[in-house]
Formats: C-alpha cells, sequence, structure tokens
C-alpha cells in the first residue's frame, strides 16, 4: 500500500495571540475532506467493461464525465464531457451503476455534481476511475480564535502575510509523514491544518494543529512538520518571522 502526502502553503489572516500554548486541552476539529476524498466516492463502483477490440490492439484511452446526483442519491444527469466513443459507451454504462452517498452539507441533503475520469490501460487489462465532487462545496471548520489558539513567546515580532511588502516562506524540504498503523489497516485518509511561524531563519516554530485526520495521522504530521526547513519570510528585503498555515493531506494509492 502506497501513501502519498501532498502539502498547500495558506496564509493566515489570525490576530497574533500571547501566553502559554495549551492545544493540548482543546478538542481539534475534523478537517474537511479534499474534493477528491475517497469519503465522495460513491459505493458500488463497477468497473467499467474493455471493449475486445480496444485489448487486443492495447489502446488505452480516457474518459470525462460529469455527474449531477439528486438528493437522494440517484443519477439524475450524466454527460460525457469527452472521450473516445469506444470507451465512453463502457464507462457511461458502469457509472450509471453506482451509488452515490447525497452530500448533506448543514444536515440537509443537497444536489451535487462530481466530475468522473476512467482510465482504460492495456497494460492492466482493465479501468480505473477518479471520482471529484464540484459542489457543493465541503463544510468548513471553524478556525481557532487568538483566544483559543494561544502562542508561545517566540522572541521576536511575528508578521502575517497580508501585510503591505511581505514575501511568504516557501516550503524547501518537507518530509511525508508515516500513516499511523490504525490509518492503514482502516485505511483512513484525511487532511491535517497546522498553523505555525516560520523563524527569519526558515525554521518552523510553535506549530498547532487547527483542524485534524485523528488516528494518529495529527500526530505524525505534527512531527513531520515540525523538520520542515523554509525560505524566510522577508519585508523590504530583511527576514522576518511570518505566521502561516499548512494543510498535510494523506492519502492511500491511487484507486
Amino acid at each position: 500500500m502506497i501513501n502519498t502526502v501532498a502539502i498547500l502553503i495558506a496564509f493566515t489572516l489570525l490576530a497574533l495571540p500571547s501566553a502559554a500554548g495549551q492545544q493540548a486541552q482543546q478538542k481539534v476539529p475534523p478537517c474537511p475532506p479534499s474534493p477528491d476524498s475517497p469519503q465522495n466516492y460513491p459505493d458500488n463502483m463497477i468497473r467499467p467493461k474493455y471493449a475486445k477490440d480496444a485489448l487486443r490492439n492495447g489502446t488505452a484511452g480516457a474518459v470525462d464525465l460529469k455527474a449531477v446526483i439528486s438528493p437522494d442519491g440517484k443519477i439524475k444527469d450524466l454527460v460525457v464531457i469527452n472521450g473516445d466513443p469506444v470507451f465512453s459507451l463502457a464507462a457511461e454504462a458502469a457509472i450509471r451503476k453506482w451509488r452515490f452517498c447525497p452530500q448533506a452539507p448543514h444536515g440537509q441533503p443537497v444536489e451535487s455534481v462530481y466530475r468522473i475520469q476512467v482510465r482504460f490501460n492495456p497494460t492492466l487489462r482493465e479501468a480505473n476511475s477518479d471520482v471529484k465532487l464540484e459542489s457543493p462545496p465541503p463544510d468548513t471548520p471553524a478556525i481557532p480564535t487568538s483566544n483559543e489558539l494561544r502562542r508561545h513567546d517566540l522572541g521576536f515580532d511575528i508578521h502575517r502575510a497580508s501585510e503591505p511588502g511581505i514575501v511568504g516562506p516557501k516550503p524547501l524540504y518537507h518530509p511525508e509523514p508515516e500513516f499511523s498503523e490504525t490509518a492503514r489497516k482502516e485505511q483512513l485518509q484525511g487532511n491535517v491544518d497546522i498553523d505555525l511561524v516560520v523563524g527569519p531563519d526558515g525554521l518552523p516554530r510553535d506549530p498547532q494543529i487547527i483542524c485534524g485526520a485523528e488516528a494518529g495521522l495529527d500526530d505524525n504530521a505534527l512531527a513531520s512538520v515540525r523538520q520542515w526547513k523554509f525560505t524566510s519570510g522577508t519585508k523590504d528585503g530583511q527576514p522576518i518571522a511570518v505566521e502561516i498555515v499548512v494543510t498535510v493531506s494523506f492519502k492511500l494509492g491511487p484507486h
């Protein structure tokens, strides 16, 4: 089983608190799933049949589709965006047998839209599918306020990326964290958002989890982020400390 970790740098607009960190006593909210999270994948994902002539000739292909799903989880509309008709018919036939889970932001099922790509690989002699939720957007967890996220005294002024003239830090070295045994066994995936300060020397300081994925992934993400190295943020060409948020996404091997 292969795991990959996607890394996203986003600059936070949080007020900068002080006092001792007390995150251990706080409940960390779960991060919303990414649009291509397996949590959004339908049940009963029947593989499209590979056309015999295409398979015999070693022909590969891909089909992109758009599916509109009713609040009851049934397919309301399925449209081929592009793809060879030889593969499109097989992809459509299989997808119409899938069972989608209704999206229910705020607890109310709503109509949803998915983008689906089906890849036909003659070497593997099969078709594999990627599913990405386009709408509705995932619920966004509440971001801790300045009173909830308490920053250690780091001994220097901390800036925000929104300030005029700030050039934010960029990751130079970011080792991938390991999947926890629990997450690997249960095939759990998810995101962990970590607020931290990149010092003038490019090293991360005082990382704190904003939202997590549990199953041991939070601790592994935090341990990995502590080893990261960044280009230092600058203002007027001078190195400064900048507060940022990084997202570590744990993903299992290709579906």
